[in-house]
């Protein structure tokens, strides 16, 4: 799951980039940047991300109907950067829309860990800003 997260926000990260900052990249309207087209550009990609997670999703966690485990709340945080970036790229109803909405709303035990000063420093994946618990709701 990490290898694939990883591989799929290089893949946003990298268009994001590569649209907004190319030097050369100049459409006929004197605009330099085209987010439509870097959706569809990422889209085409996430379509095999997607399939890929999707059959690793053994429940609605990846583990099954446990507690989410550090997988889940990296896959989350990855999902939630897509759909901040291309809203369409997880349909409702598909397996990563459930997915996402059963992690929303659990209420695991580690979210008091986040929300304490303890996990605010140290090295993580994700920098702190903005804080994953930020992106969740209150119990």
């Amino acid at each position: 799951v990490e290898k694939l997260c990883f591989s799929v926000m290089n893949s946003m990260v990298y268009l994001i980039n590569k649209i907004c900052f190319a030097p050369n990249n100049t459409s006929p309207e004197g605009s330099d940047f085209d987010p439509e087209y870097a959706r569809s550009r990422f889209l085409a990609k996430f379509e095999q991300f997607a399939g890929k997670v999707e059959e690793l999703v053994a429940g609605p966690f990846i583990m099954g109907d446990t507690l989410p485990i550090h997988a889940d709340y990296l896959l989350y945080a990855c999902l939630a950067d897509i759909k901040n970036f291309a809203p369409q790229a997880i349909r409702e109803g598909s397996k990563l829309s459930d997915f996402m909405h059963k992690f929303w709303s659990y209420r695991s035990p580690i979210r008091r860990w986040f929300k304490s000063n303890e996990s605010k420093h140290g090295e993580y994946i994700r920098p702190p800003v903005p804080h994953i618990m930020e992106l969740l709701p209150e119990d």
